[in-house]
């Protein structure tokens, strides 16, 4: 069976300060707001800048590329707006780039049982941008519907893309997702069924399970040493992935992603090759890049970053129910702007 593995050296996070980071989440969703429309109103600019500033200093967000997005967005726009002769498909692109993720609350009262949200893009009008092809709206069209909110027990949600509840078609993604606080647990379960010939091969399930009390019951040397796992099958093939915690030098964690790959029935040794030959040609072309010297980083490269990046949020997380309880504190006060949606 195919198995591929990192391990990864990074900093530790106190269990209490992660709780102390939920609550400060379920703050932020508590302070939500919505205009006439049932559009989520926003900060604005100036508060935003504020807190990503803030969000930068602590290792969550790069301020920069967030105000180069911006500047896209903007000059898209604007270039929308004019007069130059255009295709279809580029006029399409363009309104995309324009687009900014929305959240819209279309039945019921914010986070009651069976409300019904929508995330869509929108166009700088406030107006829901809806590509050509269906497949290329990404997350954008997907419906939510909350189906228990206890923050002090369980919280769990439906989602669909499509919004099904929109009757737009049949869903090509759809699951749940649940938090389980007493216990520490977080799950999602879903299930893709791309429409066209071939069924059997267009359809996958999976699921992920994260605890908490797993986790730090796994560092601490007892019980189950797989605390984050990830499973999914399809026609041909099952893959199970998952993180093995344990407690490292310096008070550090030492963790350990493994991905194992599986092949189904006859398809076995077809899939094993296939991923090794997959793997091989991967390596190669890493090796070839590094020789070269063309100066894209390897794969290790971008995972050693990656670990970099966590020991900065890391080392700034009891910092971070404040930023939390401030975006809170911001999003409460937020009001339409110009007489338009936030």
């Amino acid at each position: 069976m195919p198995r591929l593995s990192h391990t990864f050296d990074i900093t530790a996070v106190d269990r209490e300060v992660v709780e102390r980071i939920v609550s400060a989440l379920h703050e932020v969703a508590r302070s939500c707001r919505f205009d006439g429309r049932g559009w989520l109103l926003t900060p604005d600019e100036e508060t935003l800048t504020r807190l990503e500033k803030r969000a930068d200093e602590l290792g969550l967000v790069d301020q920069g590329a967030a105000e180069r997005l911006r500047g896209e967005r903007r000059d898209a726009a604007a270039e929308l707006r004019g007069d130059a002769p255009r295709t279809e498909a580029e006029a399409d692109e363009l309104a995309v780039a324009a687009s900014q993720l929305a959240l819209q609350l279309q039945t019921g009262r914010h986070l009651e049982p069976r409300s019904h949200y929508l995330v869509a893009e929108l166009s700088p009008e406030g107006v829901p941008v809806e590509p050509a092809d269906d497949e290329e709206k990404g997350w954008s069209g997907t419906g939510l519907t909350i189906t228990a909110w206890d923050e002090a027990g369980t919280s769990s949600a439906d989602f669909s893309m499509p919004d099904a509840a929109g009757g737009s078609g049949p869903p090509v993604t759809w699951g749940t997702v649940t938090h389980d606080r007493p216990a520490g647990l977080l799950t999602w379960t879903g299930e893709v069924k791309v429409p066209g010939r071939g069924a059997w091969l267009r359809s996958a399930t999976g699921g992920l399970r994260f605890s908490t009390g797993d986790w730090y019951t796994a560092v601490s040397g007892r019980g189950d040493g797989r605390p984050a796992r990830l499973r999914a099958r399809h026609a041909l093939a099952e893959v199970d992935a998952w993180l093995a915690p344990t407690a490292g030098a310096d008070g550090r964690w030492s963790v350990e992603a493994v991905v194992d790959v599986r092949g189904k029935g006859v398809f076995r040794p077809v899939v094993a090759a296939s991923v090794w030959a997959a793997t091989t040609s991967f390596r190669r072309s890493e090796r070839r890049a590094a020789k070269l010297g063309t100066g894209e980083p390897t794969t290790r490269q971008r995972l050693d970053r990656s670990a970099l990046a966590w020991d900065r949020i890391a080392r700034n997380a009891p910092l971070l129910p404040e930023l939390l309880r401030d975006l809170a504190g911001a999003m409460a006060d937020a009001g339409p702007r110009d007489g338009s949606r936030g």
